[in-house]
């Protein structure tokens, strides 16, 4: 390459959302696994429930229960995929859940016991572990170390995309074809993309010949790069990780506003519905609100490249604190739809907010090593959510309480973050 060549290379991969062709494609792929995550587990919980609990006459708290406990036995499977991602790459993860949770989300709907039920429940929700949290964040931490912060803004679209679309579909298909044929068209869609990602996903940008970030990078470069990936064993024990203070800090930090997150969005449409609304316009509500989460995934990606990740995650508590108090009080009209406003905004930035906090803090040769035991603590909180929702109905009656917990518990996430430092590499 020349040193013309390569000026102007340079100059072209200097823009913000310069990927390549390669790049995009596997932020579009995260994408669809973020979607596919979201929706089973978290937004499709305003469909799924209240259609099963009436079909089959299950407690609706004791449904919510078994999402939560599913998330808690996600923990250990977190630290087993990211185990497999360090020994044999994060596509053998990302494929093979995503074939099980095809198979999960049909007994999922089409079974009459409440036990197979709470263990399809908890087997989509573990296997959820793999295929849209430490394989995806895995992969894109590897492709663009730099740029991680507006990449996963961009394939974190996913999860607002599933609010609007996916609770929208479900309801739709419900209506029209009945519960079953619903889980059904959810487990084909899953199949076919676990088939095609076999010949989609890389692990690694230099496994097609392309340079992390897109860097201008010759094929000489990039050669000498994958072997010094290949060769690279990171000192991260999970000894070491226990000791470290910002593993903690990370985990239980970005964990709680992962957990105010799903609190939020899974049971959004109840908590419309309490407020008088009828159940077409609570879910036409959730739609509007994945819309704007869709620019919110960006916004935020773009935050987290201007003023660093910290910052970003200072001002994403914040945002959140005020929405959760436009949705416990609900005066009128405006401030309903302000709360759904600020929710949507806020719904694609925690999951990339979280994989850019721990790339920032241990960089790309080592995310996968750390990721394994950060993953699965924020996996662990999160999935408090259902419980925590599960409480509130069953103490109060409603969510509103729960909301003010959820206002607490963002504050606590904010000082976590702020006593983040800079980690001390240990050597091998």
């Amino acid at each position: 390459m020349t040193e013309q060549n390569t000026a102007t290379a340079s100059k072209q991969n200097n823009k913000a959302n310069s990927f390549g062709g390669w790049g995009w494609s596997m932020i579009f792929m995260c994408m669809i696994a973020y979607f596919i995550g979201g929706g089973i587990n978290t937004d499709g919980l305003n469909i799924f429930v209240g259609a099963l609990s009436g079909a089959r006459g299950w407690d609706r708290a004791a449904m919510l229960s078994w999402s939560t406990y599913g998330g808690w036995i996600a923990i250990l499977f977190t630290f087993i995929f990211g185990h497999i991602i360090v020994k044999k790459g994060a596509k053998v993860v990302f494929v093979g859940t995503l074939f099980l949770t095809a198979i999960a989300i049909y007994f999922y709907g089409h079974t009459q016991n409440f036990a197979v039920y709470a263990i399809s429940v908890a087997a989509c929700s573990i296997l959820s572990a793999g295929y849209s949290l430490t394989a995806p964040n895995t992969i894109q931490a590897n492709w663009f170390p730099r740029k991680k912060g507006l990449a996963l803004g961009w394939s974190t679209i996913g999860y607002p995309l599933c609010t609007m679309i996916f609770p929208f579909v479900t309801n739709f298909l419900m209506g029209n074809f009945g519960v079953e044929s619903m889980f059904t068209a959810i487990a084909v869609f899953v199949l076919i993309f676990a088939v095609i990602s076999i010949f989609w996903c890389k692990n690694t940008p230099e496994e097609v010949g392309c340079a992390p970030d897109n860097d201008p990078l010759s094929a000489e470069e990039i050669k000498a790069s994958q072997a010094a990936a290949r060769a690279y064993k990171s000192p991260w024990t999970m000894k070491r990780l226990l000791k470290t203070p910002q593993t903690w800090l990370i985990g239980i930090g970005m964990g709680l506003l992962w957990m105010v997150t799903v609190a939020i969005v899974s049971q959004l449409v109840s908590r419309l519905m309490g407020a008088g609304y009828e159940r077409t316009a609570a879910v036409g509500m959730l739609s509007v609100m994945g819309f704007f989460g869709i620019f919110g995934s960006y916004i935020w990606g773009f935050i987290d490249l201007k003023i660093g990740t910290r910052k970003a995650t200072y001002i994403y508590a914040a945002w959140y604190a005020v929405a959760l108090l436009l949705l416990i009080f609900m005066a009128n009209t405006v401030t309903i739809y302000l709360g759904v406003f600020m929710v949507g905004i806020s719904v694609g930035g925690i999951c990339n907010l979280i994989p850019s906090m721990i790339g920032s803090v241990f960089g790309r040769y080592d995310f996968a090593a750390a990721s394994r035991f950060i993953s699965a603590v924020t996996k662990g909180i999160c999935a408090c959510a259902y419980l925590y929702n599960a409480q509130s109905l069953k103490l109060t009656g409603s969510l509103t309480a729960g909301y003010v917990g959820l206002i607490v518990l963002c504050g606590v996430a904010a000082l976590l973050v702020f006593l983040i430092k800079p980690v001390v590499k240990p050597q091998n």
